[in-house]
């Protein structure tokens, strides 16, 4: 499985204000879904990855069975293909939304009264 994401600030093991204890980079990254993710990236492409670009998150499983996922960032999509991509994904996700608000939730449902 993989996620859109749109890459908000990166830090680097060098950049300003941090004191690193590797060599690794990890971007603050808003996903299609509004979740707020801080992600490694990949050692092929971290000196590649600038703030504003649309990134693909690799949530695959790190084995099998396993409910752990990678959470790494794995492609830059740059362009009109990452635009549109994330905006395809972000309609969705309002759909989602408003579908979930426009349903009464089970909380708000006043109980029976049982004797």
């Amino acid at each position: 499985m993989f996620h859109i994401g749109k890459v908000m600030k990166m830090v680097l093991p060098k950049g300003k204000g941090v004191i690193s204890a590797d060599g690794s980079i990890q971007a603050m990254v808003k996903m299609w879904d509004d979740n707020l993710l801080l992600l490694e990236v990949d050692k092929k492409i971290a000196r590649d990855v600038r703030e504003k670009d649309y990134i693909i998150a690799d949530y695959t499983p790190i084995a099998p069975n396993s409910p752990h996922r990678r959470m790494i960032i794995t492609k830059i999509v740059r362009g009109d293909l990452g635009k549109q991509i994330w905006d395809e994904f972000s309609r969705e996700f309002a759909k989602r939304k408003n579908r979930a608000e426009s349903v009464p939730q089970l909380a708000a449902m006043p109980m029976p009264y049982i004797r």
